[in-house]
């Protein structure tokens, strides 16, 4: 019997907000809750190009039911797999039943916040969005109510990691990782884009890493230490030029491969 651990998919992972995804309008619209995010033309060809070449895999912190959205707005691009949620729910094909339960009572859980709007259609995590006035919208008010969140939960025996996002807060059944979500997968991932500190974990496991100027700065600090691309442009040029470095990397390791 060979006891050999199966070789890893090698894949370009790819996040979504900030990275693929921003608020400039373009071509190509993905409607969300109350408004839309955007994804380049330019963009979506570089990303058809890719996926015939080499594995494409999405790593967000989006639930399925919202990048079916994109995906579908794709038609041209393979994607070989989808780690949403910030990791704890993993796809091979976005329409994929989940059979991954981790935790029986969010209902419960999100009956604790009786005044919070949840967000729907999340599976391992439960979420919650902000409708403030206009003016109270800063960075204060969502930081109290990220506070309110962990105090109710260690009233009532939880001690869940609740984490922010704009003006949504989320509560998983542990720290994100999105390594978690591409070993299910059994995904390696060779190349990485992101621009947020949800994608520390999988930029440090990744050969090449692809940040933009407005990403965090530990994730320019791996980027410089990896000998990778931090592009200086903003949005949609941005993602256009890290696509670009990502796909000149793939055709120099296929060539390398080919000898």
């Amino acid at each position: 019997m060979d006891n050999r651990p199966i070789k890893k998919l090698d894949a370009l992972v790819c996040d979504l907000d900030g990275t693929l995804l921003h608020s400039q309008k373009e071509a190509i619209a993905v409607e969300g809750r109350t408004r839309a995010s955007f994804i380049s033309q330019d963009a979506a060809l570089i990303l058809s190009d890719i996926s015939q070449i080499f594995p494409i895999v999405i790593a967000t912190g989006r639930n399925a039911a919202s990048v079916y959205k994109l995906v579908r707005k794709l038609p041209n691009v393979k994607f070989c797999g989808f780690v949403l949620e910030n990791g704890f729910v993993a796809k091979n094909k976005i329409d994929d039943e989940s059979t991954l339960k981790l935790v029986d009572d969010w209902d419960k859980i999100a009956s604790l916040f009786p005044e919070w709007e949840r967000l729907p259609f999340y599976e391992n995590c439960v979420g919650f969005v902000f409708n403030f006035d206009k003016s109270d919208i800063d960075r204060d008010a969502i930081d109290l109510k990220l506070k309110d969140a962990k105090s109710i939960l260690e009233q009532n025996g939880y001690n869940y990691p609740v984490y922010k996002e704009r003006r949504k807060i989320f509560i998983y059944p542990d720290h994100v990782d999105k390594m978690k979500g591409l070993a299910l997968l059994g995904i390696n991932p060779y190349i990485v884009m992101g621009d947020g500190t949800n994608d520390i974990q999988i930029m440090q496991q990744s050969t090449f890493a692809i940040t933009l100027n407005s990403g965090a700065s530990e994730l320019k600090e791996i980027v410089s230490k990896k000998d990778g691309f931090c592009s200086m442009q903003e949005e949609h040029n941005a993602a256009c030029e890290m696509l670009e470095f990502a796909y000149n990397k793939i055709k120099s390791l296929l060539e390398i491969q080919k000898l």
